[in-house]
């Protein structure tokens, strides 16, 4: 009976502040994605509902980054509060041990993992879709947000460009570097000093208007079309319709370029890393093979290791809560802050090598938790133990 109400009480004492503790973070990481994308979706004639939809969206993906920190610093408050007002002495006094005052809360960690599994391979893939065909309708209608100075960008198909500069307080582009495949082939190139993209949502069409440049055409000359010729025209405003393909469509968009992998569940994932191995087995030896299959096992493997990393983060937190005997919210913060950037920057430098084909794919993602976890388990041992304080 005792123990029972033991556990009521603890999970009482576990669900309030994980709550606030989760929504905090949660806010905090939805902040941080407003302000780094502020200046590409406001100014933008971007209708507010759109903004929210992504916001939404980008809030759904970061759950499992949010909750094995959430566990993290809500177990060493609870048991460093508990510590601190020598709660825990006198439980132990009674004959119950560290471990055993754990249980209740252990259990709800193990249930909120599979459900982060089961939330990971059935709602962020939808969500990360519906990210990519909205980015993809944005593009279509306000085409200039894709560009980057200095850099081609493959705007649809068979049409690049680059631009040196964009207008602040206007649509305008400048310095702008084009080259296009027309009827045959044929490659054509445009130069020219400044222009604008207006798009077309009627028919799926993009004006672009350009003023001060010339236009390189290549062209077959001939009967049968065997000779060609280059023709240079010097322009004061060029206006040029491109129609995009109706069967240019999220649906169809190349994987290796959109990262399509994100989009898979579990199976999806198996099945496309089997169809890569086995049907396709030549073509891997290709470099850029290697990584997008390097890119969908690694992708396969997160869906189990964030899941893991919960339950990691709490037997880490929950004896170093009753070691430090410090409750509250800034010791324990200072504290959890450290932990979660050595094991996000573990993380982030093995993703970096799998993604590079330096390391198999199954240890960089689990590597950080084989550091943790040893270390986790000795530290509950050696509490559990009364093996060893902090005053």
């Amino acid at each position: 009976m005792i123990i029972k109400k033991l556990d009521l009480y603890m999970i009482r004492l576990f669900i309030a502040p994980f709550l606030m503790i989760y929504s905090t973070i949660f806010i905090i990481f939805m902040i941080q994605f407003f302000w780094s994308q502020i200046d590409e979706l406001t100014g933008k004639n971007i209708s507010i509902f759109i903004i929210l939809k992504f916001i939404l969206y980008f809030g759904i993906s970061i759950i499992p980054l949010v909750t094995p920190i959430a566990l993290l610093l809500t177990s060493i408050i609870i048991f460093g509060d508990f510590s601190e007002n020598q709660e825990l002495i006198a439980i132990k006094s009674s004959g119950i041990s560290l471990f055993r005052v754990m249980i209740p809360i252990l259990g709800i960690t193990f249930v909120l993992s599979i459900g982060l599994y089961l939330f990971s391979d059935f709602v962020i893939p939808k969500a990360k879709m519906k990210v990519k065909k909205l980015g993809y309708k944005i593009s279509l209608t306000h085409p200039s947000l894709k560009l980057k100075e200095g850099i081609f960008i493959n705007l649809f198909p068979n049409f690049f460009i680059k631009i040196d500069r964009k207008s602040i307080n206007s649509n305008y582009l400048h310095n702008i570097f084009i080259f296009f495949y027309g009827k045959n082939s044929l490659v054509n190139t445009i130069l020219s000093q400044r222009g604008v993209l207006i798009p077309n949502q009627e028919d799926g069409s993009i004006q672009l208007k350009l003023m001060n440049g010339v236009l390189y055409s290549e062209n077959l000359n001939g009967p049968k079309k065997e000779q060609s010729s280059y023709q240079i025209v010097e322009f004061d405003t060029l206006i040029q319709n491109f129609k995009i393909p109706s069967e240019y469509n999220i649906k169809n968009l190349d994987d290796n370029d959109y990262d399509f992998y994100q989009t898979l569940n579990t199976k999806n994932l198996i099945q496309k890393i089997n169809f890569l191995k086995k049907e396709n087995y030549k073509k891997i030896n290709t470099e850029k093979s290697k990584i997008y299959l390097a890119k969908l096992q690694l992708e396969l493997q997160k869906k189990f290791t964030f899941p893991v990393t919960c339950i990691i983060m709490f037997l880490t937190g929950a004896p170093l809560g009753a070691i430090i005997r410090k409750g509250g919210i800034g010791y324990p913060t200072m504290i959890a802050l450290i932990i979660f950037i050595i094991y996000y920057t573990l993380l982030t430098i093995t993703q970096n090598k799998v993604e590079k084909t330096e390391i198999c794919p199954w240890i960089g993602a689990w590597i950080p938790n084989f550091i943790f976890f040893p270390v986790s388990i000795w530290m509950t041992y050696k509490t559990v133990m009364d093996d060893f304080y902090i005053i």
